[in-house]
């Protein structure tokens, strides 16, 4: 994020308090998995707001708006959950073991500008699941919403769903 977007990435620190900041990524799974709403709430949506920029390919905003309000989005609750568990897996877990999915066919697809998912990252995945592809969106980042992604993905499960 400091390399894409500096003015993001000091935004998305500042939010936090001094003292948090050596450890954003654990501060921001405290609080918002915090019960309290006053903690929990401006946390994600600081952290849905961030990762939103970093998700599309041309976002509208590229700050953080930290007076916003309305509905409170499920994604960062999910995901603080899952990343303070390590996604339920131990580390290399995914890489080490891809060769178990080998008879099992599989399409990534991959945004070729995706900042939270690089393509190299798809691409050592597919080295190691046997009959796996990747098909690369170029223009596109990472959001499912984003039209080449999402008819990518309709288009990888009809074809999957063909070799059936």
């Amino acid at each position: 994020m400091p390399r894409f977007y500096p003015d993001l990435s000091e935004d998305f620190l500042n939010f936090l308090p001094e003292h948090e900041r050596a450890a954003p990524l654990a501060a921001y799974y405290r609080r918002i998995l915090d019960p309290d709403a006053a903690v929990h709430a401006p946390a994600a949506r600081a952290w849905h707001d961030t990762e939103r920029v970093l998700s599309e390919h041309t976002p509208k905003q590229t700050r953080l708006d930290l007076k916003a309000s309305g509905a409170l989005p499920s994604t960062p609750f999910m995901e603080a959950h899952y990343f303070a568990n390590d996604c339920f897996m131990r580390p290399n877990q995914l890489m080490e073991e891809a060769g178990k999915l080998a008879g099992i066919p599989g399409i990534l697809v991959q945004g070729r500008y995706d900042l939270l998912c690089p393509p190299a990252t798809s691409h050592a995945l597919a080295a190691r699941w046997p009959g796996s592809e990747v098909r690369v969106v170029d223009g596109a980042g990472h959001i499912l919403y984003d039209p080449g992604i999402r008819n990518a993905v309709m288009k990888a499960i009809a074809d999957l769903a063909a070799r059936q």
